[in-house]
């Protein structure tokens, strides 16, 4: 059972949120209210920082704002993220059966592991697959065939959970 992270197995919407709206304030530039925030996470950072600064359109200030938010979003990683209601039994039901799961999810490493981390995940997925482990991200296939190599079993008797198109391309 393979996972996607943000937005299926842990609500990470309220610190994503955070970060995008001390980056807004930063800017002078009124607040997201998390109801509307919630519905971009799953896009990336792309997506969050856009709904910042929709009228941003010279890419290099673009890229400038959306590595500021991730640094926001990096010094407060795990404030208020938490795994979504039933996803934690889940994963211990999944542990007591003996059958492997995982996390495919498109956050960068140098993000993915200290959340992980302090959730105490790390040590309890068969893989962890970021989004620059392999040399493409999901809609593309290889996160997904890179973690049953790792878990050793077919693409045929995996499961995965996403909750975004690309998640289902995948």
């Amino acid at each position: 059972m393979l996972f996607d992270l943000d937005g299926t197995l842990l609500d990470t919407a309220p610190d994503l949120t955070i970060a995008l709206n001390e980056l807004l304030k930063v800017k002078n530039k009124a607040p997201i209210a998390p109801d509307i925030a919630r519905n971009h996470v799953s896009q990336g950072a792309v997506a969050v920082t856009r709904l910042g600064f929709p009228d941003v359109i010279d890419e290099i200030e673009f890229e400038e704002l959306r590595q500021e938010f991730l640094r926001h979003y990096a010094e407060n990683i795990c404030i208020e993220t938490d795994f979504f209601t039933g996803m934690s039994d889940l994963l211990n039901e999944i542990e007591a059966s003996g059958t492997p799961w995982g996390v495919v999810t498109n956050k960068p490493a140098w993000l993915t592991e200290p959340l992980l981390e302090k959730l105490s995940i790390t040590q309890r997925a068969a893989c962890i697959v970021s989004g620059d482990t392999t040399g493409k991200r999901k809609p593309y296939p290889e996160p997904l065939l890179y973690a049953s190599e790792i878990i050793n079993l077919a693409p045929a008797n995996i499961v995965y959970m996403g909750d975004d198109p690309r998640d289902i391309y995948a």
